[in-house]
Formats: structure tokens, sequence, C-alpha cells
């Protein structure tokens, strides 16, 4: 069963600024999320997976209410990035 999908205020504005050309790509990869949670390549950082070509996807899951909260989307540049995600 698919998980729901459910974006954070800044998520969202975050997906809406970002590139077009990359906007569709994060958006077929956040929807893939809800079928298979830990595609190849995914790393769980500090209990938070997902990247894609430089852009993060940070997100929780919750498997007790089948639910995928995409917490942020951002560009990683520094290791720092994640540090306010925690």
């Amino acid at each position: 069963m698919p998980f729901r999908i459910s974006y954070t205020e800044e998520a969202f504005r975050a997906l809406r600024s970002m590139p077009g050309r990359y906007r569709q790509r994060v958006r077929r990869l956040i929807e893939a999320l809800a079928t298979d949670l830990h595609p190849p390549g995914s790393k769980e950082l500090r209990g938070m997976p997902g990247s894609f070509n430089g852009w993060r996807v940070i997100y929780r899951i919750d498997e007790d209410t089948n639910y995928l909260l995409v917490l942020a989307m951002l560009r990683k540049n520094r290791p720092e990035t994640y540090q306010r995600r925690e």
C-alpha cells in the first residue's frame, strides 16, 4: 500500500521555487518514494533520507499511519545543510 504524501509549508515553497527542469523530476522522485521508501542510492541522514542531483529531499516516514512527510528540499552546499533539520 503506497504511503500518503504530505509537505511542510517550507517544502512546498521550495518545490514551487525550483527550476522547472528539476521540479518535475523531484515530484516524480517523491511520488516514487510513496511506494519505495528506500530507493537505490538513498542514504539515511540522521534519520532523514533522500537526495537528487545536488538537491536533498529531507523527509520523515511514519509507518504506523502510512505517511511520508516531506520536510524540506535544499541544495546541498555544506555539511551544515542538515543541522537545522534535526
